[in-house]
């Protein structure tokens, strides 16, 4: 079953799916880059994101992610 992140569920307007956890987060990691311009994910965040990832059935939404995974 497909991993989502929705991160709403942490303050933020933004999903990303992928086929693993690891997916999805390197989505995550790289949407905060591109997007945000961060340089890097505080640890607590990271946790806070792993644990927030749950099973779904992912419908792409558009935006895709050159290292893999779909932003929504």
């Amino acid at each position: 079953m497909e991993k989502l992140l929705r991160c709403r569920d942490m303050d933020f307007d933004f999903e990303a799916c992928g086929d693993t956890p690891e997916e999805v987060l390197k989505t995550a990691i790289d949407h905060a880059r591109a997007i945000h311009g961060l340089q890097g994910i505080p640890e607590k965040d990271r946790i806070r994101a792993e644990a927030t990832i749950q099973d779904a059935f992912c419908v792409p939404k558009g935006g895709d992610n050159p290292g893999g995974g779909v932003f929504h």
